[in-house]
């Protein structure tokens, strides 16, 4: 199953048979079997037709709509399941302070896990004190998460691993490019752009797989209730944050893949939906070697993800559901390696 992007501008999605085909100005462009299709993501100014969202939604297969920069506005989804007892069960645990705390600790501690495997696999190629210290700090903060008696304590560990983490991250850079930090809301620079970027794709991918489960998006666990923040499908993105978007990050631009080059900035507030001035994104031509890259991160099967993180996504979905479903422990995907993974501590 397969992840469809389209970022011609002016296309238009069509249906055709048992197919989407994508046309313009008369010619056929791209021919896209729906029985191998997981979801469709257009970039820009893209028309898709009433036919080709009918059969979307018929086989259950999400549209994302994004920006011609890779900015999420929004998303096409089935109905969602009937399935409402696991819902009912879902609203159970996170209005239960002690239940909901078992699992943001454990997503928590898959992250930091994550992060400070992330760091000890540079760390053997670059060696520094800054970054076994990194390490260091990164494996005590997992056993206070795991101790942590409120989620506001809980959120206070996270934080300050957080912050110690991305202290160091200059350190992996090895190309002239500037981090003055962790920059959301804009992205200042283009290590953030991309770090932004990565992180809007893998969500928009795992509350699809939330939704399509029966699983409310915006009621989380660590992640607490937010006006209009799908809160459930950022908390299951924290154990893939440093395995996948910062370890891709770090790639394309340590290996020259992108560059200064492949950014712009917003100089204006001319396309209101895209940025805020002063916000870097990357160029049209540049994020297409972008989402060709992130497509061999997400499917690349290596001895710690057999199937590749996509399928891992699915796995925790899976563990989740199972989980709100039989009152049984969740498990985050990181935590079921055995010691001798990288990923154990």
């Amino acid at each position: 199953m397969a992840v469809i992007y389209i970022r011609e501008q002016g296309s238009v999605v069509r249906k055709r048979g048992s197919r989407l085909m994508v046309e313009k100005d008369g010619e056929a462009l791209l021919e896209i079997p729906l029985r191998q299709t997981e979801t469709v993501a257009v970039f820009g100014n893209i028309q898709v037709t009433t036919q080709a969202l009918s059969e979307l939604l018929e086989r259950g297969i999400p549209l994302a709509l994004y920006t011609r920069n890779g900015r999420l506005k929004g998303h096409l989804t089935p109905e969602l399941s009937k399935n409402v007892m696991l819902r009912v069960s879902q609203y159970r645990v996170a209005l239960d302070p002690a239940a909901s705390l078992r699992i943001a600790r454990s997503l928590v501690r898959a992250k930091l896990i994550d992060s400070a495997e992330m760091l000890d696999d540079y760390r053997a190629h670059y060696p520094s004190e800054e970054l076994a210290s990194a390490c260091q700090s990164l494996r005590a903060a997992v056993s206070h998460a795991s101790e942590a008696a409120s989620n506001a304590e809980l959120l206070g560990y996270e934080g300050s691993a957080a912050a110690t983490y991305f202290a160091v991250f200059p350190g992996l850079i090895r190309a002239d490019l500037p981090f003055p930090g962790r920059r959301k809301h804009p992205a200042t620079d283009p290590v953030n752009a991309l770090l932004s970027l990565g992180y809007t794709l893998a969500m928009n991918e795992i509350r699809a797989l939330v939704e399509g489960c029966g699983l409310e998006p915006h009621l989380g666990f660590l992640h607490q209730l937010d006006y209009g923040r799908p809160s459930l499908a950022l908390d299951l993105l924290e154990p893939f944050r440093a395995s996948l978007v910062d370890r891709l990050t770090l790639r394309l631009i340590n290996e020259r893949i992108l560059t200064a080059s492949d950014f712009a900035t917003r100089l204006s507030g001319s396309e209101p939906p895209d940025s805020t001035p002063g916000g870097v994104v990357l160029l049209p031509a540049s994020l297409h070697r972008y989402l060709e890259a992130w497509e061999m991160a997400v499917t690349a099967q290596s001895r710690r993800v057999p199937e590749g993180i996509r399928a891992a996504w699915r796995v925790q979905v899976t563990n989740l559901t199972a989980a709100l479903r039989d009152g049984t422990e969740f498990v985050p995907w990181c935590e079921e390696k055995t010691e001798a993974d990288p990923c154990s501590i």
